[in-house]
């Protein structure tokens, strides 16, 4: 009964890519998965990258570190990294639990060539410390938890240090190996075939690509079958010694602050606590994770003895919809055990006619991240409604909001109704700043007939009142120039998954003068002008929507091409260069010499606008080629691409390689 139940939770959740769900309890694993068809459900030995619940993996080896008294939590990360520095003297103050529970205050996320088709590369690994010296602190080490991804690589070096072995190996002889998951290992040992070689197919639309690979080991770089996933939760049951003590996960459940307006994380998990499971005392943690192309989920009930690990592939998919899966497989076993538990759903706001004339004092520019799509807007409001004005973008139609008598602003839609995806917001005033704290509630149409798939909470602080930024006409002006140009990355390594989306722009708008947007695919960031060549991070919003910040300075690069031309340089490491300043691809070009540290750009020519090329490149070599809007065509990452390439009018062609080797051009 339990396994039909299951597969019709996997059935309703079924989407372009594969699937692969597995429910472990003390005892056993046991793998599910959908009788749909082979396209859409991988088998239970595919081996998925299951990008941040990683994670908990190098939570896991940390606390085993701690109870064998190698590694005190709260002991400064100096301790076991003698070599980590940071700009500002606080980072001798980040503990080992900081980094385990998003507390640091570390600003950045990952850097550079991290994400690489069919290759490992040791950059991350080798040069983590090197990039984080150079970062600002975003908040004081302990003053709020706010998801970082530079955190966990840090803690990868941190059991390097005190094992004295690589990572890669310490999860196989202490982890892996321990429970019998003989396909778990890092992308180095995939990559080698120690841990066979049963990867899941990835398609890029329908094109199928080659596997990538995170190097990112400590956050993101865990490669693991479903049913190995779930039976490594199964790790966390209380009175499962076999990796860890019952006190060590204890201290790894528990929340790190007891505020229920701040996200509920553990050592590791993306939470410990879940309203609907505590009202039927119900111990649940959970940990998600995305990285292009595949998606996973881990939930836990340790006193349950039950844990539920789902992992999806597809370029259209996230962990949200395997989340929803990994939620719903919990509640079918829980209710096979007499335990059902139910969906909460909020009580109906009541909205009132009239806002108190206080809430003026609110009125103004805010950033906005988290649960919105980040950016900048402008709220005012009347008698009766709130008005949520996105800015630097084409969307003229300003959201609305009704007060309601708690104190919140519910959204409404063009009749005045508020809709079935619940959006309040409320206004706070902390630490001298003004925030804005959201609770959402989103309802799944069409998955409810699946106990737990049918909707989703969740609450979060995600604005921030900006402040006035006067700066000098030449200043705004100079930034002005610049919004009206693309920029495009050029310093990752040619089999980098980053160049599927590698532009980026500078967004002004004179409704938030003194202020930019940086935007690329990912998102937008609000950056601060300081002068002609510089932008800042400014936010302290105290949740996961401060998440990956930078700076941004201008500076004036040479190119490999002999051409001279401002670069766009963030603090992350990443290097962008003006796509104004791109040499044509025109048809005299016959050979391009290629550079390890950059890739080679052009801009397609009018002379071979809607001609055809072949392109003659050694093995350690891509192409990619771009339309007018910056939308990828083709790539040699692609399998069995086609040798010849067509050239879209207007558009971008680049080539990437090793330095000595050259691609010829044939037309």
């Amino acid at each position: 009964m339990i396994k039909k139940k299951i597969i019709a939770a996997i059935s309703v959740l079924c989407m372009a890519g594969t699937v692969c769900a597995s429910v472990g309890n003390a005892a056993n694993t046991e793998p599910v998965q959908s009788e749909l068809t082979a396209k859409t459900t991988a088998s239970r030995d595919r081996i998925y990258c299951i990008a941040s619940v990683s994670k908990m993996y190098s939570a896991l080896a940390v606390m085993q570190l701690v109870d064998e008294g190698k590694i005190e939590l709260d002991a400064p990360v100096t301790k076991y990294l003698p070599d980590f520095k940071m700009n500002d003297e606080r980072y001798k103050d980040i503990t080992v639990r900081m980094l385990m529970n998003h507390t640091s205050g570390i600003s950045m996320g990952l850097s550079t060539n991290h994400y690489l088709y069919d290759d490992v590369d040791s950059f991350v690994h080798d040069n983590t410390l090197d990039i984080v010296s150079g970062q600002r602190f975003k908040a004081a080490p302990g003053e709020y938890a706010c998801y970082n991804n530079m955190g966990f690589e840090l803690m990868e070096h941190i059991v390097e240090n005190v094992s004295g072995m690589s990572y890669t190996d310490y999860v196989r002889n202490n982890i892996a190996s321990k429970i019998g998951a003989d396909h778990t290992g890092t992308a180095w040992s995939l990559y080698t075939g120690d841990m066979g070689n049963t990867k899941v197919s990835l398609y890029r639309g329908s094109l199928p690509i080659e596997y990538p690979y995170e190097m990112a080991s400590g956050t993101g770089g865990i490669y693991a079958t479903a049913p190995d996933v779930a039976n490594f939760g199964s790790a966390f049951f209380t009175g499962n010694d076999v990796l860890l003590s019952d006190d060590a996960k204890t201290q790894m459940s528990t929340r790190w602050n007891d505020d229920t307006k701040y996200e509920s994380y553990g050592l590791g998990w993306d939470f410990v606590e879940q309203v609907k499971y505590e009202k039927e005392s119900i111990k649940v943690m959970g940990k998600g994770g995305d990285v292009p192309y595949m998606h996973s989920y881990l939930l836990v009930a340790p006193d349950e003895q039950i844990s539920a690990a789902v992992l999806t592939a597809g370029n259209d998919s996230s962990s949200q919809y395997a989340g929803l899966m990994a939620f719903a497989l919990m509640d079918v076993v829980l209710e096979e055990r007499g335990k059902a538990v139910s969906d909460l759903t909020p009580p109906e706001p009541k909205i009132t006619d009239t806002i108190p004339d206080n809430y003026k004092k609110y009125e103004g520019l805010y950033f906005i991240g988290g649960l919105y799509n980040n950016g900048i807007c402008r709220i005012t409001f009347d008698d009766t409604t709130m008005y949520k004005e996105d800015l630097g973008t084409d969307n003229s139609s300003p959201e609305i909001y009704r007060y309601t008598e708690d104190g919140g602003f519910v959204k409404v839609n063009d009749s005045g109704k508020m809709t079935s995806d619940r959006e309040i917001v409320y206004f706070e005033e902390k630490d001298g700043g003004i925030y804005i704290r959201t609770d959402m509630f989103t309802v799944y149409p069409g998955l409810g007939i699946c106990r737990g798939l049918g909707n989703a909470s969740d609450s979060m602080y995600t604005g921030e009142k900006m402040k006035e930024n006067p700066i000098s006409e030449s200043v705004q002006q100079s930034w002005d120039e610049l919004s009206q140009t693309f920029f495009v990355k050029y310093n990752e390594k040619w089999t980098s998954q980053d160049y599927e989306s590698p532009f980026y722009r500078v967004v002004t708008d004179e409704k938030f003068p003194g202020y930019i947007l940086a935007k690329n695919s990912a998102g937008a960031r609000a950056e601060k002008l300081t002068d002609e060549d510089h932008a800042v991070f400014f936010t302290s919003i105290p949740s996961s929507a401060n998440r990956d910040l930078f700076d941004l300075e201008i500076t004036r690069q040479t190119y490999a091409d002999g051409t001279s031309a401002d670069s766009l340089d963030l603090s992350d490491g990443t290097r962008c260069r003006s796509v104004d300043s791109l040499p044509m691809f025109t048809a005299d070009i016959t050979e391009i010499s290629l550079h390890s540290s950059e890739a080679v750009w052009y801009r397609i020519g009018k002379d071979m606008s809607g001609k055809s090329i072949v392109a003659e490149r050694p093995d350690n070599s891509a192409v990619f080629v771009y339309n007018k809007f910056r939308e990828l065509l083709y790539s040699t990452h692609i399998k069995d691409a086609n040798n010849t390439i067509d050239l879209p009018p207007d558009g971008y062609i680049a080539f990437m390689g090793e330095t000595g080797d050259s691609v010829k051009i044939f037309k």
